[in-house]
Parts: C-alpha cells; sequence; structure tokens
C-alpha cells in the first residue's frame, strides 16, 4: 500500500512511519523541510521517500494521513493563532488540489483533529455522537479542520476524522515536560482537579490508526483515546506516587488564567471522551488505564535515561 504522510516528523508521525514501514508499505513523507526531516526520520531513510510541497509526489496513493499542523503548546499570540490554524488547513488544501490535478483517488484520507473540540464542565461522558455547538480556541480549530476536510470526499472512498486526545509519551509531548515538573516538587492539582483529561498511550494511538486502515467499517469521526478518560486530580496524584516526589503544591484556576490567559484553556477545559466507535468495532487498547500506561512510560524512560547515563530530569 502507498501511503502519503504530512507532519511525519512529528510524536505520532515517526512512531507510525516506523509500524507501517516494517508491515512493508510504502511511505511517502511530504514535509516543508525536506533537510529537517532526513535527520529526524535518519534511521528509517532507506525505507521512506522524503518530499516537500514544491515537488510533490507522482505514484498513485492509496491512503493519505494528515498529521501537519503548529504545536499548540506555543504562546497563542495573534500570529501564533493563525499558523496553528492555517498549518492544518493548507496541507489539507495542498494534497487535495495536488490530487485533483494528478487524477488520483486514494481509497482512504485520514484527517487528523482532536479531542479539543469536546468541553463540557459537568463531566457528561462525550462519544462521537456528541454536538459541541460552540467553545473555545481549540474548538475553533477543530471545527475548522473538519470541515475543511469534508472536501475531500469528492475524491476518496473513505474518510475518517480521528479526534485525538493528549498523547503520552516519555521522551516527547506534553509528558515529557510535564515529568521535570514533578521531580522538582513542583506538579500539583489544577483548579479543583475534577476537569477530565481525554489522555491516550503513544502505543495505542499508533495501533488504532493501523486498526482503521485495515478496516473499512470505520468511518466518519472516531475518538483515538482511553475509555478511561481520568481526571486532572488522578492523573496528578498517579505521578506523584510513581515518582515518589511529594507534590503538595494547588494551582488555582484563576492564577492559571492569569499565568496563561486564554491558553489556560488547555489546562481548565474538561473532556470525558469515550471512543465507542473503536470499540464497538472490536479494537483493543494495551493500555486502557492511566495507572499502567504510565507506569509504562515512565519504566521506558528511566531504562533510556541509564542507558544515556542522563541525570534525573
Amino acid at each position: 500500500m502507498n501511503i502519503l504522510i504530512a507532519g511525519a516528523t512529528g510524536l505520532i508521525g515517526r512512531k507510525l512511519i516506523s509500524a507501517l514501514t516494517e508491515e512493508n508499505h510504502k511511505v511517502i513523507v511530504l514535509t516543508r523541510n525536506k533537510n529537517k526531516a532526513k535527520n529526524q526520520l535518519m534511521e528509517m531513510k532507506d525505507r521512506i521517500h522524503i518530499t516537500d510541497y514544491q515537488t510533490g509526489w507522482d505514484e498513485n496513493i492509496d491512503t493519505v494521513i494528515n498529521l501537519a499542523g503548529s504545536p499548540v503548546t506555543r504562546s497563542w499570540t495573534k500570529k501564533q493563532r493563525s499558523r496553528i490554524i492555517n498549518s492544518r488547513l493548507l496541507s489539507t488544501d495542498y494534497i487535495y488540489i495536488r490530487c485533483l490535478q494528478n487524477k488520483i483517488m486514494p481509497k482512504l484520507w485520514l484527517t487528523v483533529s482532536a479531542t479539543g473540540y469536546y468541553n463540557d464542565p459537568a463531566g457528561r461522558e462525550m462519544d462521537e455522537s456528541y454536538l459541541c455547538s460552540s467553545g473555545g480556541f481549540l474548538h475553533r480549530i477543530c471545527e475548522k479542520i473538519e470541515k475543511n476536510s469534508q472536501k475531500v470526499t469528492n475524491i476518496v472512498s473513505r474518510h475518517c476524522i480521528l479526534r485525538i486526545g493528549l498523547v503520552l509519551d516519555g521522551s516527547h509531548g506534553f509528558l515529557s515536560k510535564l515529568l521535570p515538573l514533578y521531580n522538582h516538587h513542583l506538579g500539583g492539582h489544577i483548579a479543583d482537579g475534577r476537569q477530565y483529561l481525554p489522555w491516550i498511550h503513544l502505543t495505542d494511538v499508533v495501533a488504532a490508526m493501523k486498526f482503521i486502515i485495515d478496516h473499512e467499517e470505520c468511518s466518519g469521526i472516531i475518538n483515538v483515546s482511553s475509555p478511561h478518560p481520568c481526571t486532572q486530580a488522578e492523573f496528578s496524584d498517579i505521578l506523584v506516587r510513581l515518582t515518589g516526589k511529594r507534590n503538595p503544591l494547588h494551582y488555582p484556576a484563576f492564577v492559571v488564567r492569569l499565568m496563561l490567559r486564554n491558553q489556560s484553556e488547555l489546562f481548565l477545559s474538561s473532556q470525558n471522551v469515550v471512543p465507542r466507535k473503536l470499540l464497538d468495532h472490536g479494537f483493543e487498547f494495551k493500555y486502557p488505564e492511566i495507572q499502567k500506561a504510565l507506569e509504562d512510560i515512565l519504566i521506558c524512560r528511566n531504562e533510556t535515561d541509564q542507558k544515556h547515563g542522563n541525570p534525573e530530569t
């Protein structure tokens, strides 16, 4: 199978490429910076083809996976907010137009959105049928991504919109930045700690995406997150126990809003998201519970640190 991946140098992309090439799929990496991509994907360079937006590609494509997008963790200045949205929309537009020009009709297109689409302070369970009519910046990003991607249904047999939760990994992403705070006794509850986190282990993200590729019955909006979302307080308490660091700190909501302004919704919104479609289609999570997921991640992180002689971070 020929698979085109945009945004392949990110956390999910690198792991996904490794898994797909091991199954002998041909992977075409679409990137804005070929040299940077070659350096970051050095260990897989003999198994993939790297191209950029100027060169494009000529091969027929069976599956498109669009992971492209500027990180939402950077400060939400006016310029960065535009970059976050436009980077996601323009990548879709480019691939779509290229397919039209070359008369390429993929069988499957995976559009990556996020569980940031949802927000329910009351903590109600939300599956793919839940309609959220309004929200903050995260909701607007997701809404624009999903609306813009609808045009690809003109050229593909199957279109899936993946609302991916908070991806947990020890070396990159959200958790890797959070762990040093806990190791230095700076972690703790945010607001009342009751807000739900729709998390997922990186291993399960990749497995779920492969499952969706292989199962034609999967289509439309699909939540890609753990079947057991936890509250922020539960997440924090487990990290405290696993790191062995007592963290008595509590960050009131007004302090978070004062420090982060509009970006505070990253920490204060509540998303009790359930991956109903994945469960109904028979997908089995390797790490459905937050305790086991964090245990695995911290064990792998400690082994990596010992191997490279890294001090505690």
